[in-house]
């Protein structure tokens, strides 16, 4: 666990990720009906995950499993297996809030091998600090057998901040030429409190 996260006090992390996570959960999760989350053990990582399953879980009813939770760590690979098998419509990697974008990148590319070592065929959704962490997935990308099985998933998501707009902007992305595309399906406006809050919110440095 990093020392300084960002700026914020850790109060305002928390805080934060329940704003963003409420959004997360309407908007990046539309449509799926079972989310599999997997975060990295962290507090403010911890945070974006049951906030992002609690706005789900009321946009698409309180009901049994309908979603589930799933830690970084030594057991990921056996966590991965329960996704696969427990037939999870949706994966959704939340790393990113108190580490480094180094540490950030190499979980990443660790938690989509085992995906794909482990037969996970779904839909993938990812983190913007994960979109960051990777230079717009370029270090993902970069690996042919991943590039070759994220071509084959039916949907990848992902959403970006337009912080000089108010926005956050929900995407489809393709891959074409061995390079991400953009396609934006939402937009969601954002509190002038929650821009606040993101702008003052930065990795650790390396």
């Amino acid at each position: 666990m990093s020392e300084k996260a960002s700026l914020l006090p850790l109060p305002e992390e928390l805080y934060l990720r329940s704003l963003t996570g409420r959004l997360v959960g309407e908007n990046l999760f539309d449509g799926f009906k079972k989310v599999a989350v997997i975060t990295y053990p962290d507090r403010i990582c911890s945070a974006m995950a049951s906030s992002a399953l609690t706005s789900f879980s009321y946009y698409t009813g309180y009901k049994d499993r309908v979603g589930a939770v799933f830690v970084y760590d030594e057991n990921l690979r056996s966590e991965v297996r329960k996704i696969v098998d427990e037939n999870f419509d949706a994966v959704y990697i939340a790393f990113g809030g108190e580490q480094k974008l180094s540490i950030v990148n190499q979980a990443t590319l660790e938690t989509l091998k085992l995906l794909r070592d482990s037969g996970y065929k779904n839909a993938l959704a990812i983190h913007v600090r994960i979109w960051l962490a990777t230079k717009q997935f370029s270090t993902v990308l970069s690996d042919e057998s991943l590039r070759r099985w994220l071509e084959s998933l039916p949907e990848i998501r992902v959403f970006t901040a337009d912080l000089n707009n108010k926005k956050f902007l929900f995407h489809r992305v393709r891959i074409v030429d061995g390079k991400p595309v953009l396609n934006t399906f939402r937009e969601a406006l954002l509190t002038d409190e929650h821009v606040s809050l993101l702008k003052r919110s930065i990795p650790p440095p390396e």
